[in-house]
């Protein structure tokens, strides 16, 4: 008799252990995917924040050069990568600048795919890039 409710407890015990296990992984992939998410978003907003300070600075000093150090910046200030910058006019004879960025996401598993030849894909997920004009 106390050996059947002792084996009861050990299975019991191993429930509780496998359906922990399950919950944690789940908030691993939850936070990763969050992650991700939170850093594809940042960098267009920084993207976007970048293209319009370089219209201001534009604005203000009708040179393209005080512009694109603006958007250097501005997304200096906000610890994105400065990939690109081009400048052009829109329909209505404006100047329209355009700022290209790479963000990062720190995540928890994700990153560790890069071992097992998801290298290309690992990078691609986890540094997203944006491109924003400035309308």
């Amino acid at each position: 008799m106390f050996r059947a409710r002792l084996r009861r407890q050990d299975g019991f015990i191993r429930e509780i252990l496998w359906v922990a296990l399950s919950i944690a992984i789940v908030a691993v992939v939850f936070l990763d995917a969050m992650a991700l998410f939170s850093a594809h978003q940042s960098v267009h907003d920084s993207a976007s924040t970048a293209a319009k300070a370089a219209r201001e600075a534009y604005a203000q000093t009708s040179d393209v050069a005080q512009a694109e150090a603006a958007a250097r910046d501005s997304l200096a200030k906000s610890g994105d990568k400065f990939l690109a910058f081009s400048s052009g006019r829109g329909l209505d004879s404006d100047a329209v600048f355009t700022v290209d960025a790479q963000g990062k996401a720190d995540t928890y598993v994700v990153h560790y795919l890069s071992y097992i030849g998801l290298k290309k894909w690992v990078d691609t997920v986890t540094k997203p890039t944006a491109s924003e004009p400035s309308n």
